[in-house]
């Protein structure tokens, strides 16, 4: 922690620079003179606790005037985005924010701008601290102060003895009131207690054990956006068995409730299938740190460039994919033949998040990726049995680049991930490495010089075979194109007597 010094009340003081950022001098340029700005929340904390700034860096501030003017023309003087929200909690609607984004790679900073009103504006701020959810976001610094000659005499605002707190190694709420107003603080509560290495205080946990319920009246668009902050972590998996083990995880996906039921699942596994889930995503997020040792440059270097919800990437979205599974297990559970069973639980999982993607207002490109990452995540291991048998053919190698070439990285991590977590020996672990080079090689030095492009268009299609426009013919240029790929058509002329076959053979 940076050292500060204590005074009498709720102000203490610290050398200024330790909260100085440069993009504090334009925000004082657009400020009308005459007028205050504070700095607020998990700037003030982190640099407090002397935290690395980071890649993705969250600024909040208070200003004494009308917030979307100072934010927009601090937006024009950066170059950064504006747009501007209503902040609402459960019970309290907080007034409009207005937020200033620029993406400066790998940062991305974001600045919110409320106003806080009042003849006595210390008192004014002081009570809007005291509005907030945890001690430790609850403190101020003023930019006025922080830029001044006499920056190193900085005046921290701190009326819940925020500091103190964090000296403790605590994470404390304000007030079990404030969480209550906005519940889905207690998602906050978590991630913030393991991204700051802090401990949650015993009455934030009997809170979430009486009121965590609440958190079904929240807005599905917040519980999304926490979700995904936690997610975004390198030590999220910890965040999530926390959820979890308090009964958070289940009020967000009541589908998680029936995975406590399968104590057994069969050979290949040595966990219970809530157990199981969790370890996959602690190994996941150490395979992803390790990718380079699994696949090639050229396999992994999109990996974190896709955007989702405007912040996050599909990394937030693979490890979604691993939460989510073997979410349909206890559907299809069965015993064949004195063996347990779960067929097709990668199709009914699919459909099932989608349901959750729906119900919790992902956006269409996220659900389908989580969705599809669910319905193949079995498939690597079907591919490494195939080569173990000495089967895995030019053909079956096409067909997976052909329908899983734009998740295949994710795939690939997946499955290593979920090996690990099921404890397979080290001769099967080899050989799914193994697969994957094979498969990389075939793509390669085979796969990319095969043409996919279909050698008939839609509209050839239903000309030569006088065929309506529908469905139908995007299903012909499908089988069409796999044709291609497994070298069965080369020439158009192939390619008339494929489609005249498949259509004889589906009227069948």
């Amino acid at each position: 922690m940076q050292e500060v010094i204590f005074e009498k009340g709720i102000k203490h003081t610290a050398h200024g620079l330790n909260f100085y950022m440069s993009y504090f001098d334009d925000i004082a340029k657009v400020l009308p003179r005459e007028e205050l700005c504070f700095v607020v929340g998990g700037w003030v904390r982190d640099r407090i606790l002397g935290e690395p700034v980071g890649y993705n860096i969250d600024v909040d501030l208070l200003v004494t005037c009308d917030p979307t003017k100072v934010a927009k023309d601090f937006a024009n003087l950066i170059g950064g985005t504006y747009f501007e929200f209503e902040k609402k909690g459960f019970l309290v609607k907080r007034p409009t924010i207005a937020t200033v984004i620029l993406k400066i790679p790998p940062y991305k900073y974001r600045f919110d701008f409320a106003q806080i009103k009042g003849k006595d504006i210390e008192k004014a701020l002081i009570e809007d601290l005291l509005s907030r959810d945890f001690t430790a976001n609850a403190m101020a610094v003023s930019i006025d102060d922080v830029l001044s000659i006499g920056a190193k005499q900085t005046i921290i605002y701190d009326p819940a003895k925020g500091i103190e707190a964090l000296q403790e190694g605590k994470l404390r709420p304000i007030s079990l009131k404030n969480l209550e107003e906005d519940p889905v603080r207690i998602l906050r509560g978590f991630r913030l207690a393991v991204e700051k290495n802090l401990e949650l205080t015993e009455d934030f946990y009997h809170f979430v054990k009486k009121k965590g319920h609440m958190l079904t009246k929240v807005p599905s668009e917040r519980i999304t956006l926490e979700l995904f902050k936690i997610l975004r972590h390198n030590q999220s998996a910890k965040v999530i068995r926390d959820l979890y083990e308090n009964g958070v995880l289940e009020v967000i996906f009541p589908e998680f409730s029936h995975m406590r039921k399968i104590k057994d699942q069969g050979e290949h596994h040595i966990y219970p299938l809530d157990e199981h889930t969790l370890r996959v995503l602690s190994a996941l997020e150490k395979v992803i740190e390790e990718r380079e040792r699994y696949l090639s440059p050229d396999l992994s270097k999109n990996l974190g460039t896709m955007q989702v919800h405007g912040e996050f990437s599909d990394i937030e979205l693979l490890k979604l994919s691993a939460l989510f599974h073997d979410i349909a297990k206890p559907h299809t559970f069965e015993i064949r033949n004195g063996k347990i069973t779960f067929y097709n639980h990668d199709k009914l999982g699919a459909q099932i998040v989608k349901e959750i993607g729906r119900r919790l207002k992902w956006s269409d490109t996220a659900t389908e990726f989580v969705s599809k990452l669910v319905e193949e995540h079995l498939r690597p291991f079907y591919l490494r049995e195939s080569l173990k048998r000495g089967q895995l053919t030019d053909r079956g190698k096409a067909k997976f680049w052909k329908e899983c070439e734009e998740i295949s990285a994710h795939l690939f991590l997946h499955a290593i991930a979920d090996a690990i977590a099921s404890k397979d020996t080290e001769e099967d672990m080899q050989d799914l490495i193994k697969t994957i080079k094979e498969l990389e090689t075939y793509r390669k030095e085979k796969y990319e010089k095969i043409p996919i492009k279909s050698l008939l268009t839609g509209r050839e299609i239903m000309e030569i075979f006088r065929l309506p426009e529908g469905p139908k013919i995007g299903e012909i240029k499908r089988a069409l194109e796999q044709a291609q790929l497994n070298g069965i058509v080369k020439t158009k002329e192939d390619a008339i007597k494929f489609v005249k076959n498949f259509i004889s053979q589906t009227q069948n």
